[in-house]
């Protein structure tokens, strides 16, 4: 099992703050999870492809395996600004 964290509008899109993701092999990588979380939760899956990911405080490549004992974090993309400048 794999606890999925939610940030920004991905808590709003999700209605959670994490997830458990049940998967049926014990390693999964950073892709493989995301398909999972798509299939479970399709409301995400516009989201996902712009996603970053993170595991123990660093970003984490989409072909990298996952510790199962950390949880998968993701990030939803910033933009913004005041839209004025100083």
């Amino acid at each position: 099992m794999l606890v999925v964290e939610f940030y920004g509008v991905l808590q709003q899109v999700a209605g959670a703050k994490s997830l458990k993701l049940e998967a049926e092999q014990a390693s999964l990588t950073v892709d493989e999870a995301l398909e999972l979380l798509r299939q479970q939760m399709p409301g995400l899956a516009e989201h996902l492809p712009r996603v970053a990911c993170a595991q123990a405080d660093q970003l984490v490549r989409r072909d990298q395996p996952l510790d199962p004992e950390q949880p998968l974090v993701l990030l939803p993309p910033v933009s913004g600004g005041c839209g004025r400048q100083a």
